[in-house]
């Protein structure tokens, strides 16, 4: 008797209470903290694309170290989450998506940088605004995206693991800063631009692809893993254990000290390479942040409408945003000369604005139009 309790205390120990991963994918579904995640890190970009179209929100100088945490690169770490829960994981779905994004990317400049700059030097005949047309070549998130899905293409038609591609993305990364320190970027902008798209050049090189596509790889990685979890509270409450202190730490260390062979905190390139370390507490701080949103989804028992808009239509909001930004940027320059000071206190209600403005785009689509961008 005693032996047959024992049995069956060992086979109710295998239930989810007990082990946090499965052998089969039972974490399958749309993941609310994901969405939690993506509404954090518009509201992020939001503010920062507005500081720089207007030099000043105070949102943003309030949320400037969330944004050394959460950025661009929580946008590619989802990318690559998102893979896995996907429906499509051929090959030439990659390769279609790839070319899509590239295309999306270059019409995405040209409404955001090169129509405003075209119009503003009509306006006023000033060659300043013909120089900033030319930022239809600019390296972009979605630029990255598109080539991001066309290297994972390359890397899967190979039959790389998902562990061999993320010891691969790990390498880019530890070589793109130095190699940034030692080579010259050429004197030709538009050569210096399409090299910028894969490492740091001092052209528009925002994402270069060594950089950053450790995000993109870790995600996809660590989706497959995400999709056999049978118990997210143990698997949460070890994330935070591990994590919070960590990101905490870190960062309070980085900010406050001037580490060798690291760029400057919150630097140009802090933001645009995320070498080594950096990018392991990104990483580390987009696991905490997804273990307090699982918690507080849970605790209200029903994950919010904008939430779950904000989630569906990120890369909606993305560009709706931005593009409003610096037309109306572009607008105040080549009328009144400059962008809006830092007298100006209504940037904030100007965020919320624009916000709504996009909100609204996007619901007339939704029941008009049916363009989708995902």
């Amino acid at each position: 008797m005693k032996e047959k309790d024992s049995e069956s205390k060992i086979k109710d120990d295998k239930t989810d209470n007990s082990f946090i991963f499965s052998n089969e994918n039972v974490n399958i579904g749309r993941q609310p903290e994901f969405d939690y995640l993506k509404t954090l890190a518009i509201i992020i970009l939001i503010a920062s694309h507005l500081n720089v179209g207007y030099s000043y929100c105070y949102l943003y100088k309030t949320l400037e170290d969330v944004e050394a945490l959460i950025s661009a690169a929580t946008f590619m770490f989802l990318m690559g989450m998102g893979m896995k829960y996907s429906r499509h994981h051929e090959i030439k779905h990659f390769v279609s998506r790839g070319i899509t994004l590239l295309t999306l990317a270059q019409f995405f400049n040209f409404l955001r940088d090169t129509l405003p700059n075209l119009i503003a030097f009509w306006r006023t005949g000033d060659k300043v605004f013909i120089s900033r047309a030319l930022l239809i070549i600019r390296g972009d998130i979605l630029t990255f995206a598109g080539y991001s899905h066309l290297f994972l293409a390359l890397l899967k038609k190979i039959k790389l693991s998902d562990i061999d591609i993320l010891i691969i993305s790990i390498i880019m990364n530890l070589i793109v800063y130095p190699l940034s320190m030692i080579m010259k970027s050429p004197n030709n902008f538009l050569l210096s631009q399409i090299l910028g798209y894969f490492i740091f050049t001092n052209a528009e090189s925002y994402f270069p692809l060594c950089g950053h596509f450790v995000f993109v790889a870790f995600g996809n990685w660590l989706g497959g893993i995400y999709q056999k979890i049978s118990n997210k509270d143990k698997f949460y409450n070890r994330i935070f254990i591990v994590c919070f202190p960590t990101v905490i730490i870190y960062q309070y260390f980085r900010k406050n000290n001037k580490i060798p062979l690291l760029p400057e905190y919150n630097s140009y390139e802090h933001y645009c390479l995320s070498p080594g370390p950096d990018a392991i507490h990104r990483l580390m701080a987009h696991m905490m942040f997804l273990s307090i949103f699982y918690k507080i989804d849970k605790m209200l028992g029903k994950t919010p409408y904008l939430v779950k808009h904000f989630g569906k239509n990120l890369n909606q909001y993305y560009m709706l945003t931005y593009i409003i930004i610096m037309q109306s940027s572009t607008f105040l320059i080549s009328t009144k000369g400059e962008k809006f000071t830092s007298e100006m206190k209504n940037l904030d209600l100007l965020a919320a604005a624009i916000t709504a403005s996009s909100w609204f785009l996007i619901e007339m689509n939704d029941k008009y139009i049916h363009f989708t961008i995902t």
